[in-house]
């Protein structure tokens, strides 16, 4: 499965991001702990934030973690 991550709204209006699969993403989780992260299943990890540019930030960072993971070369396709 390709990890992938997905931006939902909660039912107290809150943004949660979501990211698949939870094996890929977990190390990232727990360099990256300014707000606690949710185990949401055993495929799901997931942070919520009131703040949509708190959000931003963690979304370049995992970007940053994804590119980390490939092949030196593949980092730049």
């Amino acid at each position: 499965m390709e990890p992938q991550i997905g931006l939902e709204f909660t039912d107290r209006h809150l943004y949660r991001m979501d990211f698949f699969p939870a094996d890929f993403w977990r190390p990232f989780a727990e360099s990256y702990n300014s707000l606690p992260w949710e185990e949401r299943s055993d495929q799901r990890l997931a942070i919520i934030a009131e703040n949509y540019s708190y959000l931003l930030d963690l979304l370049v960072h995992a970007r940053l973690y994804y590119l980390s993971t490939k092949p030196y070369q593949e980092r730049f396709k």
